[in-house]
């Protein structure tokens, strides 16, 4: 039933985790489009874990027979949009400072 604020716990941490790696190992340098590697790596991570999320959520929506798996599919959705949300300075804000 919590699956969806797993996830989105689990795409926080990691984000949080790269972001804080690429800062420090030096990834600022111009990558592909004109943005660093560490921004085009969040950036592919973010997307992908937000495409994880849609796979999850068409597997919950399948399963809605009972309230439990309802509450579930709510979940899902506000873990598909805190994901969203806490990727989002990703793309406005500078990867480092």
């Amino acid at each position: 039933m919590v699956s969806g604020l797993v996830l989105w716990a689990v795409a926080f941490s990691t984000l949080y985790a790269l972001h804080g790696l690429g800062c420090s190992s030096g990834w600022t340098g111009s990558g592909t489009f004109g943005l660093s590697w560490a921004k085009l790596l969040l950036l592919a991570v973010w997307i992908s874990l937000i495409g994880t999320h849609c796979i999850l959520l068409r597997w919950l929506v399948r399963r809605k027979d009972t309230q439990m798996e309802r509450i579930g599919i709510a979940i899902g959705w506000i873990g598909l949009g805190a994901t969203v949300v806490t990727g989002a300075p990703i793309v406005v804000v500078s990867s480092c400072v």
